[in-house]
């Protein structure tokens, strides 16, 4: 395509969809935010032929969408939209216009190495087939060879053994109050069946009646009729259960409306426990936190999600679709040892602070030595002066691989995805795997 490319949006995003237009030899202006007039102006020049709107506020994003729809009609038109709701109403609106959502883009370079050490990305296609990007070691990566993309056929773990992992993750309760719920009603219940086992074996009474007894003795409703005028081992036994059942039934109690006040993201019990085997812990629920959880938990995998924010806006997203999330600093190594690292798949920190994400990694791997790590880097030589002096894990250049993907929906192309390898970019195209944009001088 030919003709100048406006790039309406500021920050790391915008800057990288301009180098890669310019790389791909395409003129540019950019607008970091243009005024209504600044952007009339633009759009009547003739030689602006495309626009691209980058913006991570979604109803921002869509007045400018809409304002350079009225102002040019028919223009090529690349917007970011996180919400697919809107996505889908802005697309319905705009025929001309190409949504493209950084999680979406770049959520599958988090997902591929989470799920295999050996992949760069994975994502699934339009037909719901899983299409998995494998690599190569740096060595060939920087010597060009280019990562091939294939069918990945994973299998998710059976119904039955998830609802094992599930039930063992119920007896491994991630705080206090959740473990003085569950061992108090577990000591309750096995109070109960024990007086009842007794009245059984030494009165003979039938199990009903035995129950009954046993249970009104340990809620203080009275003493065990079948031990008032037992012998001394038996009272002595009773005084015993009773003043037991006491305390557990106020721990029990306790526990219970501290859970029922409180604003819990966990559960006790149900699909918001916490996973205790075989599960990817993912810190940060922004935008690309929250798609990387809902990706995971679609191919079967247990997740759970760390974000520090509890006004966050995709915890309350996260807590209605029955994602399990701890509110803390996931940094924090009190935190982590919480999440049961040792038999977790992977951890992801995705967090938007490229530091913050580095020091997630260090943390965990201090907690469990030989963790897989996958995190969020940016441009910055933060990440990669690190990696080089501390294993850190599979760092992700995802604002490169969002970049890439607008800038190629831009010029013109048709592709599914955008990956990073070897210091090249990628776009995923029908015709299959292609650098982009084309090193100069040589066909692809």
């Amino acid at each position: 395509m030919t003709g100048v490319h406006l790039v309406i949006g500021e920050g790391t995003l915008a800057e990288g969809v301009q180098q890669a237009l310019r790389e791909a030899r395409q003129p540019v202006r950019a607008m970091r935010r243009p005024a209504d007039r600044e952007l009339r102006r633009a759009l009547a020049d003739e030689r602006t032929r495309a626009a691209t709107v980058i913006d991570r506020d979604d109803i921002a994003a869509l007045r400018t969408a809409l304002l350079v729809e009225y102002l040019r009609p028919g223009i090529r038109l690349v917007v970011t939209i996180f919400d697919r709701t809107v996505a889908e109403q802005l697309i319905r609106t705009i025929p001309n216009c190409n949504v493209v959502s950084m999680a979406d883009a770049s959520a599958g370079a988090i997902v591929g190495p989470c799920v295999d050490a050996g992949l760069v990305a994975l994502h699934r296609a339009d037909d719901g087939a899983l299409v998995a990007v494998h690599g190569h070691d740096e060595a060939h990566a920087s010597a060009g060879e280019r990562p091939h993309v294939a069918p990945y056929p994973y299998h998710p773990p059976s119904a039955p053994l998830r609802a094992a992992r599930r039930l063992r993750a119920q007896f491994r309760p991630p705080d206090r109050s959740s473990a003085l719920l569950l061992w108090s009603l577990i000591g309750l219940v096995a109070l109960v069946l024990l007086e009842a086992a007794l009245a059984i074996s030494t009165h003979r009474e039938p199990a009903v009646a035995a129950l009954y007894e046993a249970t009104k003795a340990i809620a203080a409703v009275g003493p065990s009729g079948f031990f008032e005028h037992g012998s001394t081992w038996q009272r002595a036994y009773g005084i015993a259960s009773m003043a037991l059942g006491v305390v557990l039934t106020a721990v029990f109690t306790a526990a219970l409306v501290n859970r029922l006040l409180s604003r819990r993201l966990t559960g006790t019990f149900g699909p918001r426990t916490i996973p205790r085997a075989d599960h990817v812990v993912v810190v940060g629920l922004g935008q690309v936190g929250f798609r990387v959880c809902l990706e995971l938990r679609a191919l079967g995998i247990d997740v759970v999600a760390v974000e520090q924010d509890p006004q966050a806006p995709n915890v309350a997203l996260a807590r209605g679709l029955k994602v399990p999330v701890v509110i803390g600093r996931g940094g924090d190594r009190y935190v982590l040892e919480r999440l049961s690292l040792g038999r977790a798949r992977a951890l992801a920190a995705v967090t938007s602070d490229e530091l913050a994400n580095v020091a997630i990694s260090v943390a965990a791997l201090a907690v469990q030595p030989g963790l897989r790590t996958v995190l969020r880097a940016g441009s910055n030589d933060v990440t990669r002066e690190t990696a080089a002096l501390f294993p850190i894990g599979v760092a992700q250049d995802l604002d490169r691989v969002a970049a890439t993907a607008l800038a190629a929906t831009a010029i013109g192309r048709e592709l599914a995805h955008a990956f990073v390898h070897g210091g090249a970019s990628y776009i995923e195209t029908p015709d299959g795997i292609e650098r982009f944009p084309r090193p100069q001088g040589r066909p692809d």
